[in-house]
C-alpha cells in the first residue's frame, strides 16, 4: 500500500507499556487502551513485563489485543528499548502502567502526527486524577503545583514517557533510551531529539490520566528513584556536590513558588513548603547513600 494511502488512514501505532509487580495497575490501563476511538487494525499493544514476581504478565496475556514480551533486566528503559525494538508501527506512543489513555489519545496522536510531521516527540497532556480515597489531600496539592507539566516541559524540549509519542525511526536511529538509567532517561532522550534539531510538539488533546502520589511514602519514593537517576547521568568530577546543588536549586525554587501559588490557601502553602523541605532532606540522605556505593533505588 503506498505510503500515502497509509497516512490518510492514519499511521500505525505501536503501543508500548513497561510493568513490573502490578497486576492492578496493568489491568486498568489496558482496559483503557482496548476502549480507543483509534481503528483497532491501526495499532498494536506491547506490554513489556520487566521480571514481575507476581501475575502481572498473566493479567496483560488475558487482554486478547496484547503482546506480552518479557525483559528480564530490571529498569523501565530497558522494558521500553525491548519494546521499541519489537515494534512494527509507523509511530510509537509510551504510556506508563498505572496511567488511563482518555478514550482518543490515539485519534488525537493520529491527527496530531499528520499535522506536524516534521515533530520527533508529540508531548500529550498528563491530567492528574486519585486513585486512592485515602491520598493526602497535601500531598495532592503538591503534585499538582510541580508534576507532570507537559506543556512546560515541552517548551524546554523535554517529554515525559507517561505520554509521548514519536516515530519509531527516530528513536531507533538515536539508539533509545539509556538503558542504565533507573530514572530521567526520558529526559535524557528529550535531550539527544533536541540536539538533533528536531521539534518536540505538545498536544493538548492527547490525554492521559496520572494518579497522584497522595502520600509522603509514595513522594519519597519517587524522589528517591530520580535523585539515582540524577546520580547516574552527572559524570562530574564534583558528582556528590553538584548532585546536592542541584537538589537545594530546586527545592528553593519550589519554596518560592508555592509561597506565591495563589491558588492555594495560606495554610495550605505553608504546608507544601513543608513537604518539600521534607523531601529535600531525603534527597540529600539519598545522595549521601549513593555516594557510599549504593545502588540507585528502582522504585
Amino acid at each position: 500500500m503506498p505510503k500515502e494511502t497509509a497516512l490518510d488512514e492514519g499511521p500505525f501505532i505501536s503501543v508500548i507499556i513497561p510493568v513490573w509487580n502490578s497486576p492492578a495497575l496493568i489491568a486498568k490501563c489496558l482496559a483503557a487502551v482496548g476502549s480507543q476511538t483509534y481503528p483497532r487494525e491501526r495499532f498494536e499493544v506491547l506490554v513489556v513485563d520487566n521480571a514481575s514476581t507476581d501475575g502481572t504478565a498473566d493479567i496483560a496475556r488475558s487482554f486478547p489485543f496484547v503482546t506480552v514480551l518479557c525483559e528480564p533486566t530490571p529498569g523501565s528503559y530497558c522494558a521500553r528499548n525491548r519494546g521499541l525494538a519489537a515494534a512494527r508501527g509507523d509511530y510509537v506512543a509510551f504510556t506508563d502502567a498505572d496511567c488511563i489513555p482518555d478514550r482518543v489519545w490515539l485519534a488525537a496522536a493520529a491527527r496530531a502526527a499528520r499535522q506536524h510531521p516534521e515533530a520527533a516527540i508529540l508531548a500529550g497532556q498528563i491530567e492528574m486524577f486519585r486513585a486512592d480515597s485515602t491520598d493526602n489531600g497535601i500531598c495532592e496539592k503538591y503534585e499538582s503545583a510541580f508534576d507532570f507539566d507537559q506543556a512546560t516541559h515541552a517548551r524546554n524540549g523535554l517529554c515525559v514517557t507517561a505520554n509521548w509519542v514519536s516515530p519509531r525511526r527516530t528513536l531507533l536511529d538515536l539508539g533509545g533510551f539509556r538503558q542504565d538509567l533507573k530514572s530521567g532517561g526520558d529526559w535524557d532522550l528529550s535531550r539527544r531529539i533536541r540536539a538533533s534539531g528536531r521539534p518536540i510538539v505538545y498536544v493538548p488533546e492527547m490525554r492521559v490520566g496520572h494518579p497522584t502520589r497522595g502520600s509522603l511514602a509514595k513522594l519519597m519514593a519517587k524522589l528517591r528513584r530520580t535523585t539515582g537517576g540524577k546520580w547516574q547521568s552527572n559524570r562530574s568530577r564534583w558528582r556528590f556536590l553538584s548532585c546536592c546543588a542541584a537538589l537545594l536549586r530546586g527545592s528553593a525554587k519550589r519554596v518560592k513558588s508555592a509561597a506565591a501559588d495563589k491558588r492555594f490557601s495560606f495554610a495550605d502553602r505553608v504546608k507544601i513548603i513543608g513537604v518539600v523541605l521534607t523531601l529535600l532532606a531525603i534527597g540529600m540522605f539519598e545522595l549521601v547513600r549513593l555516594a557510599c556505593g549504593a545502588e540507585p533505588k528502582r522504585a
